[in-house]
């Protein structure tokens, strides 16, 4: 009998290859049940999805840069053109926009979109709307190539009518300002500023106060009668309550002596140029320093309550009767209310308070003057480190302090005067 031979093509029995499984019905079912690969094609269209959100992302925040540039330098041009007083350069509103638009390298987007419409009666309305499309990097593969970006802006400067500054300026004339000529420096940068802003100012529309102070502040003649809460005899005032500027006439205060220099007193609501410079002109330095006293007598200018003194000081003629029914009133439209405070030195020495508790005092009081929207400019003139923490404290910002010495005291009142006509400026938009 023949012998009969088997081949087995498997000899490791193991699992059949493809071939075979798609021979075999149980082959296929397990073929088309394997999953192997599949997270791979999900996992792209995911990578697409984040490289389309990214991309938007991206896109969109290249568009926002843009537009923020373009506002900003739209924002300042206007400002800049529409400044009557400030304009020493003679430039047209119309060179100065451009001006501001070429450093930023938008002339293109500019593209003379400039309007300018002058009145010889109502002042000045600068106009611009620039424009620019920013490419897309990534929503081109949506369909959108570009976003279109629109800035307009406008001002108008008033030449009356317009917004009301109440400016107060306290100033250091204690001995240390006799050094270096510091005394000499401030007089002349405070009266430039004055210059600047009260020029063809008949109309009252900016008052300036001069609130001068060393050991103590010496109100004007009469002042003081106003108020109804008074301990002693002395022609000079002393606060109890330092949170608080408000109802100022009846709080309780301790009249106290003083020099009583005609120099030395305050001078409220100065609305020409040749009366304010006279009397900035006018301080000399002397004494300690109370820089709590200073900015508290300062503050009262912007006191509603004190109306009655100041009803008392117009019929004296101390004041002009243009300023009937000031201070404004705290929720007034239209007025700004800055005060710059500018020492050389830190609170001394003790007579009145400890040096510590002067500048709580300090800070209490330019704290409830900022809650209330008072801007307050601050200059550490030369001062030490304790002296200039104190400053920062008070200013209203970073921005708002200044920190100088006699070449450039000058350019901080320049700062701040253009700073204070931007934000009556930005009250007309």
């Amino acid at each position: 009998m023949g012998v009969m031979r088997v081949f087995n093509n498997n000899p490791d029995n193991r699992t059949p290859g493809p071939v075979a499984a798609f021979r075999t019905g149980g082959g296929m079912t397990r073929f088309l049940r394997r999953d192997e690969g599949s997270m791979a094609v999900f996992s792209v269209f995911v990578f697409f999805a984040m490289l389309l959100v990214g991309g938007l992302a991206v896109d969109m925040m290249r568009h926002e840069n843009e537009r923020i540039r373009m506002q900003n330098t739209a924002d300042r041009a206007v400002l800049a053109a529409t400044m009557l007083r400030e304009n020493v350069s003679n430039a047209t509103p119309q060179q100065i926009v451009n001006a501001y638009f070429a450093a930023e390298g938008l002339d293109a987007q500019l593209a003379g979109r400039v309007s300018v419409v002058t009145d010889d009666d109502n002042g000045r309305t600068v106009t611009v709307a620039p424009a620019a499309t920013v490419p897309t990097l990534f929503m081109n593969m949506l369909g959108i190539d570009d976003f279109a970006i629109v800035t307009p802006a406008q001002a108008t400067e008033a030449m009356g009518g317009g917004a009301q500054i109440e400016l107060v300026m306290v100033l250091d004339v204690s001995g240390s300002m006799g050094g270096s000529n510091k005394i000499g420096a401030m007089r002349t940068a405070a009266s430039d500023l004055a210059t600047s802003l009260l020029t063809d100012n008949e109309d009252g529309s900016v008052a300036i106060t001069i609130v001068p102070y060393d050991e103590w502040v010496l109100p004007p003649a009469g002042f003081l009668n106003s108020f109804t809460n008074v301990t002693g005899s002395g022609a000079c005032n002393d606060w109890s309550v330092w949170n608080v500027v408000t109802g100022s006439l009846d709080q309780a205060t301790l009249r106290r002596s003083c020099n009583t220099d005609a120099w030395a007193q305050v001078r409220p609501y100065e609305n020409l140029v040749a009366d304010a410079t006279g009397a900035i002109n006018g301080l000399v330095s002397r004494g300690t320093t109370s820089i709590d006293l200073g900015v508290r007598n300062g503050a009262l200018f912007f006191d509603p309550s004190i109306r009655p003194a100041i009803t008392t000081l117009i019929a004296n003629g101390t004041v002009s009767p243009i300023f009937a029914g000031r201070p404004y009133s705290w929720n007034e439209p239209g007025v700004v209310r800055a005060l710059i405070l500018l020492t050389d030195g830190e609170n001394c020495c003790g007579a009145r308070y400890s040096t510590a508790q002067q500048d709580l005092n300090t800070l209490s009081v330019c704290s409830e003057l900022k809650d209330r929207g008072v801007l307050i400019y601050s200059i550490a003139f030369q001062a030490p480190s304790s002296g200039a923490a104190l400053m920062q404290g008070c200013a209203s910002s970073p921005s708002h302090y200044f920190n100088a010495d006699t070449s450039q005291v000058q350019a901080a009142f320049q700062a701040i005067g253009n700073n204070i006509q931007t934000q009556a400026l930005r009250l007309t938009f």
